[in-house]
This record gives structure tokens, sequence and C-alpha cells, in this order.
């Protein structure tokens, strides 16, 4: 099978999947199905495989959790103006994590964060609310986390469909699509 039909069939199949589970059985989790196609296309960006998803999955924890900490900030000032400043030192923070080789990955953190303070913006959502549904930090971190994993285990199955035998399944997708 030609690579762009098993991935095709494979993210298809797994993203209807994830995205009937976030609106139906576990709607009341909130889970944000953007942010899932996210992960799983950072770990292929970060390379599909094994140590992708080692380098993706830290990178957009870090995302989020500086989206969540520059909107926990953002509550406490007034204005677009002042907003603008809280988010451009956020990313600034944010960008500095790469000095830190497990976070070196900027463009997962970049997208986590953005998508973490845009829909907190957008939602009016607090960085202090922690809850399911409603809550910046616990709907980015668990979406994003299901999406590297999404990309891992969708890499591996990809891999078997197109009969990956000399490279690891889970890097195969990833080196024909990079």
């Amino acid at each position: 099978m030609k690579l762009p039909v098993a991935l095709a069939i494979v993210i298809g199949v797994v993203g209807g999947v994830l995205t009937w589970l976030y609106v139906g059985p576990l709607a009341a989790l909130g889970l944000f199905v953007p942010a899932t196609f996210m992960g799983a296309a950072l770990y292929f960006a970060a390379g599909g495989d094994l140590p992708a998803l080692k380098k993706s999955v830290p990178a957009t924890v870090w995302g989020v959790v500086m989206g969540t900490v520059t909107l926990i900030v953002v509550g406490t000032v007034s204005g677009a103006a002042m907003t603008g400043v809280v988010v451009g030192a956020g990313t600034l923070v944010l960008i500095l994590g790469a000095l830190v080789p497990l976070l070196e990955f900027v463009p997962g953190a970049v997208v986590a964060f953005a998508m973490t303070v845009g829909w907190g913006l957008l939602s009016s959502a607090s960085g202090t609310d922690f809850a399911f549904k409603t809550g910046p930090f616990t709907v980015m971190l668990i979406s994003f986390v299901i999406g590297g994993l999404y990309g891992w285990v969708g890499s591996i199955l990809v891999g078997k469909l197109i009969g990956a035998t000399t490279r690891t399944p889970a890097a195969a997708p990833a080196k024909a699509v990079a």
C-alpha cells in the first residue's frame, strides 16, 4: 500500500474515533480535537519515531504550562496593550525554554502555547481554572498528550500497512512525510 493511502486510512479512522469520543462519551472532559490533531502533527514534524515522541510531548507540555502561566498573568491586567505585553513576555520565556535540551523542539512549544492562550482568551477562561471542560491547562494538556500518542500509534499502524521492514514502523511514515 502506498504511504499516502495508509496515512489517510489510519489518520482518518483514528481521528474519527477520537472525535467521536471527544464529542460523545468523553464530552464531559472537554477535550479539544484541534489540539489532539496538532499533537499528532507535531509528533510527525519532530521525526515520526519514538525519539520524536520524547521530543514533541515535553515541548507541548511546556507550551501548555507557559500558556497557562500567561493566562494567569493576563487575568491581572487590563486592556489590549497590556494583554499583548503579557503574551509577548510569555512567548519570550517560552522560547528561552529551548535552552533546556528536553524542551528544544520549539515548534511543539509554540503551537501548544498559542492554542492554550488563544483558547483561553477566546473563551474568557481563567488560567487558574483547572477543571475538565473549562480549564485551559487541563483541557490542552490532556488533548496534546493524547495527540502525541495518536501520532505514535498511527505511525506504527501505517508502518504495518505499508509493510515497512527495513525501518521501524514508527519511523517509516515520518521519513516520507517530512
